[in-house]
């Protein structure tokens, strides 16, 4: 007897991964309009076939929940579409010598006067480990102001240091201008976001609308399966663009918004508030989900929040953007406005500090099901991890394993590195955690793809190991792309995995990725992108 209504899309003969309850792995899956109707055998799935279904042969290939990447930056992925041509690309230079050749090159062919920014600057993978100094960058450089960066990292030269008026006197909001220990002046190096902007923000913006930016990244994210991104601070341009492509129809990907907080001073959060706006406010292509805040720096470069000092950073615990009493104060409001918090905290010594704040938050106000994130969450020892559990928090962990584990290693050194990236650990302790790239954030690789790989074999891009004790296995490393993110933003009933009566996210690989080689998931890509039903991207 034929159902009540045909598909329009059916998908047979494959290997249909579901990341149901029990990890079934089925072989057709039948959708009508932009809702799962059935998922079984070929045989069973055909009698949805109608004259007008799609009907795709999938020959064994794999179909999988959409990806969710927990954690990314829209505008900031957006540019690093564009970074190459219009700055020095830095990312894989292996010395100080290095990068001033390529900033040397980049200045001889640059007007006098104009800036020349490098970006990738990641001082931890130079052979000499350190960051270079600004009487360096004005030797290659002598007409031109020059900025590196990297995130919440960078190095100036002294005509970059003179437009942004920076001198012995100066305090950025937070982290800190490293002073020459000799003369008492900036030597060119910035530690923390509030001190590159101090030299970033006299930098000329791009000549490019934010919207074609924005739309560069989304035509990425979809080749690589990802259906749905978690903006990790959303500011007024961010939204507006995404409000602006969906009046367009051209906005192809789920979104989910964690407000830009991350300051003491900003005001956004309270606005919300004002407004009685709660997580969950808006529909299934774009919510609110909470605000995002942020409390240490980054471990790449040794300036993680931690109990015992990085080695890049002898004598020093890390950088705090805001004290602890100040994170308890904006989690507690939050919380009882009904908003998610997600709190960037990568080191041991910051992850506590945030959990002591949601513990306070929580007995203030008794919240079963809060889901409050801590983002990155990179270095867990047991103590964490049980807490963890103990208030039900839920982990945006981003996996650094293969763009920066070699500079995490360094920094955390050979024991503690077995506590990086603890998903295996997680799994052990029954705490769900996502898994996500950073993308547009710091790391430059935001295919989950890679991040599954990394995961299940815990190799570098520098070819070493990190914590071989956290690798997880195929599936699970799936889920944390797939159910996990979908969790994380409160969407696992309607996201996440491949059921009947939820929406349509799938995406078609160009093998089984639970039958090849380890070794071979790196070379597996996405072939078919579909959200909502209808197919966004196909190669």
């Amino acid at each position: 007897m034929p159902p009540e209504k045909y598909a329009t899309l059916a998908l047979i003969n494959g290997k249909i991964i579901t990341v149901d309850p029990d990890d079934t792995v089925h072989e057709a899956v039948a959708v009508n309009g932009n809702k799962i109707v059935a998922v079984g055998k070929t045989q069973d799935i055909r009698k949805y076939v109608g004259p007008e279904t799609e009907v795709v042969e999938l020959e064994g290939k794999a179909v999988l929940p959409g990806f969710i990447d927990s954690h990314v930056h829209l505008v900031g992925a957006g540019r690093l579409a564009v970074k190459a041509e219009k700055e020095v690309d830095i990312k894989y230079c292996d010395s100080v010598g290095e990068v001033l050749e390529k900033i040397g090159e980049r200045a001889k062919v640059t007007p006098k006067g104009e800036w020349v920014i490098g970006w990738g600057y990641l001082w931890s993978r130079f052979n000499e480990k350190r960051a270079p100094f600004a009487h360096e960058l004005d030797r290659v450089a002598p007409d031109n102001p020059v900025l590196l960066q990297f995130s919440a990292m960078g190095v100036a030269n002294s005509a970059a240091l003179k437009i942004a008026g920076i001198n012995m006197s100066t305090v950025p909001e937070y982290g800190h201008v490293e002073m020459d220990p000799e003369t008492g002046k900036p030597n060119g190096r910035l530690q923390g976001g509030a001190a590159v902007r101090l030299v970033s923000n006299c930098v000329p913006p791009w000549d490019i609308q934010p919207i074609e930016i924005t739309k560069k990244a989304l035509e990425q994210w979809i080749k690589w399966g990802i259906t749905c991104g978690h903006q990790a601070g959303s500011t007024k341009d961010d939204t507006e663009t995404l409000q602006l492509l969906r009046e367009r129809g051209e906005l192809d990907m789920r979104w989910r918004l964690y407000v830009h907080n991350m300051t003491a001073n900003l005001g956004y959060m309270d606005n919300l508030i004002a407004l009685g706006i709660r997580n969950g406010f808006g529909d299934d292509l774009v919510k609110i989900s909470g605000v995002k805040l942020a409390l240490d720096s980054m471990g790449s470069m040794g300036n993680a929040a931690t109990y015992e000092p990085c080695t890049g950073n002898p004598g020093k615990l890390g950088i705090l953007l805001v004290t602890p009493e100040k994170l308890a104060e904006m989690i507690v409001k939050a919380h009882k406005a009904g908003l998610q918090t997600a709190t960037h905290s990568i080191g041991d010594r910051a992850i506590d500090i945030n959990l002591d704040a949601i513990e306070t938050a929580l007995k203030a106000h008794p919240v079963k099901d809060h889901r409050h994130r801590i983002e990155h969450c990179t270095y867990c020892e047991e103590k964490q991890l049980r807490r963890i559990k103990e208030l039900d928090v839920h982990p945006g962990e981003s996996n650094y394993i293969w763009n920066f584990g070699d500079a995490y290693k360094y920094q955390f050194g050979e024991e503690r590195s077995k506590q990086l990236y603890p998903y295996k650990s997680f799994i052990d302790y029954g705490i769900i955690a996502s898994a996500n790239s950073d993308y547009g954030g710091g790391p430059w690789h935001g295919n989950p793809i890679t991040g599954i790989y990394s995961m299940v074999t815990r190799k570098t891009e520098g070819g070493d190991i990190v914590g071989q004790g956290q690798a997880v296995s195929v599936m699970e490393a799936i889920r944390a792309y797939t159910y996990n993110g979908a969790y994380a933003a409160f969407d696992e009933n309607k996201l996440g995995s491949i059921e009947a009566g939820k929406l349509a996210d799938l995406i078609i690989l160009n093998d089984d990725i639970l039958s090849v080689q380890n070794e071979k998931i790196m070379g597996l890509e996405v072939i078919r992108t579909i959200m909502d039903g209808i197919t966004v991207y196909k190669k």
